[in-house]
């Protein structure tokens, strides 16, 4: 297996899957374009001696938490998160009214891209594995990236997340306006980012200050 692991892969996969003609996110969960792009992916990662097996997360530690697009487990040797989408599936992108559609694997990988870029989060895709999918009669098992990122530990475990107050804070602080009527979303105009599903919950109150874990975050303007 290939042993470069840094956020260059993600921008890799990511310009494999627009040169084959994808597009960037499934309009109404079209499934048929998610299986297109998890087939192109798999090829690519197969071409980059990506394809990982069940051992990669054999022995971690999972996280006890579920979240609506990850399997999350704990890697002690680096002190990261290790996260693997479920299979088939690449995440959701939930509309300005919080409404959930599937995401492709091009969305995806451009969302890794863009936590990295806006907030330094040293998100790195480490490969595509295959799972059971949890979707009754599918039989075959489907694609699921594999990626990780630091292991943030709160300030305070018995209140690990910033108030809504610290939260607009920090955002504002990096220049972002909250949109109204929106799903917890946040607009920058410099360079046209918009991000939705900015709850507390998706942030880390650390020694350090707030930190963002997992944001739906795209180069776009508010709808």
């Amino acid at each position: 297996m290939a042993t470069k692991t840094d956020g260059s892969l993600a921008t890799d996969a990511a310009a494999y899957l627009a040169g084959s003609g994808h597009t960037i996110q499934s309009v109404s969960g079209n499934s048929q374009e998610i299986d297109d792009q998890a087939d192109s992916l798999v090829k690519w990662a197969q071409h980059k001696n990506l394809i990982i097996s069940e051992a990669h997360t054999a022995g971690l530690k999972k996280h006890g938490g579920t979240t609506a697009e990850h399997e999350v487990f704990y890697r002690e040797t680096d002190n990261r998160a290790v996260k693997l989408t479920y299979p088939g599936t690449f995440g959701v992108t939930p509309d300005p009214k919080g409404m959930q559609q599937a995401a492709t694997p091009l969305f995806y990988l451009l969302r890794l891209e863009l936590m990295n870029k806006t907030f330094g989060s040293d998100f790195r895709l480490e490969g595509i594995t295959f799972g059971k999918s949890l979707l009754i009669g599918v039989k075959n098992e489907l694609a699921r990236m594999v990626v990780s990122q630091p292991w943030i530990r709160a300030a305070n475990p018995n209140s690990p997340h910033p108030s809504p107050i610290e939260l607009a804070d920090f955002m504002q602080s990096l220049g972002f306006l909250p949109i109204k009527n929106s799903y917890f979303g946040w607009y920058r105009k410099a360079d046209n980012i918009t991000i939705l599903d900015a709850r507390p919950d998706n942030f880390i109150m650390s020694h350090l200050g707030v930190v963002p874990i997992d944001l739906v975050i795209s180069k776009s303007e508010p709808q």
